[in-house]
């Protein structure tokens, strides 16, 4: 039977309705990608040997005697922001406000390889693109303009991605995203209630009863949520408690890429590579040392379409509770 679970940290309800659907194993992707023809590589801007056909490089992680790029950093040639720009506000009376379209939008190419996915990278070159991340993620919040810079990755024509080269974005913006704003608004809320982190309540419940936990090490656990608002959604948590993914140590971003990795190849083998968004969730700027909120990994295959019900009201309907979805995932041999 259906029922609603609440979701805590946006205060949103979530309906689980498993007789919508067919059994977790039942779910499929678009299959491997298929092997790069010649041609492909020579059309593709993010391929080595096509660097002149992309913006001016930002940066680049290089090895070998030849100095090549393992992974490379450059403008989005197309981007939704522009760091040029202004940041004013204008006021356009009653109410109306805009500002010019101020920002930065990058590309992180996370390998040379034109068809290899993340989930069959390597440990080590998983933990470059982290890396990376990190630093372009430090190096834009040092113009103070910026308030946030969100990291993500689509994957798969679902999920928005319009090149096959598999890639990162970063996006950074002069405003807090609405969805930031209203999680880290919850998370203070709680504590303000219970003087306790609402993520390390969650991240103690879900260690104590176990049925949602996918994979853990020493410092970072990967669980499907409870009131997870899509099928096969995953969280990946730091055991230690951190409001931004920019202060975390190098040390620990291979344990990091260790966790990730496993959590990518679980869903990419068990569901056929199933197009997904992965976003890093960080506090904004500001609230860098709030210890009300948690950074975090979020990763939501999209295996389903939002339909009218779900636009018109902003509620998810999940076809699959996250207990199912993680005996399935357990079981699929990496």
């Amino acid at each position: 039977m259906s029922i609603l679970r609440f979701d805590q940290t946006t205060s949103d309800w979530v309906i689980f309705a498993p007789s919508r659907a067919q059994r977790p194993h039942e779910f499929r992707g678009a299959g491997p990608l298929p092997a790069a023809k010649s041609s492909d590589k020579a059309a593709c801007p993010f391929c080595p040997g096509n660097e002149a056909l992309t913006p001016r490089e930002i940066y680049a992680e290089r090895a070998g005697q030849d100095n090549s790029w393992l992974v490379r950093v450059i403008p989005n040639k197309f981007p939704a922001l522009r760091i040029e720009e202004d940041d004013r506000r204008h006021d356009e009376g009653n109410g109306v406000r805009c500002m010019d379209g101020c920002g930065a939008h990058e590309i992180i190419v996370e390998s040379p390889d034109h068809t290899r996915v993340l989930a069959e990278q390597p440990v080590e070159q998983i933990q470059r693109v982290l890396k990376v991340a990190q630093l372009r993620k430090q190096d834009l919040m040092r113009d103070p303009r910026f308030q946030m810079v969100t990291i993500f990755k689509n994957h798969g024509a679902s999920a928005g991605t319009s090149m096959l080269h598999p890639h990162w974005q970063l996006i950074a913006t002069p405003v807090v995203p609405r969805l930031l704003r209203s999680m880290q608004s919850v998370a203070t809320d709680y504590f303000d209630l219970t003087g306790a982190s609402l993520y390390r309540v969650i991240l103690q419940d879900e260690l104590s009863r176990g049925t949602r936990i996918l994979t853990s090490n020493e410092h970072f656990v990967a669980f499907l949520p409870y009131a997870s608002h899509l099928p096969f959604e995953t969280w990946i948590f730091p055991r230690r408690h951190e409001p931004s993914f920019a202060a975390v140590d190098a040390a620990r971003l291979q344990p990091l890429a260790e966790v990730l990795k496993n959590v990518l190849l679980k869903l990419y083998r068990g569901l056929d590579n199933p197009d997904f968004n992965l976003t890093i969730d960080s506090a904004a700027r500001g609230a860098e040392a709030d210890q009300c909120f948690l950074w975090h990994i979020r990763i939501a295959p999209r295996l389903v379409t939002p339909a009218g019900f779900e636009l018109g009201s902003g509620m998810s309907i999940n076809p699959v509770l996250p207990e199912d979805a993680t005996e399935y995932l357990r079981s699929v041999v990496i």
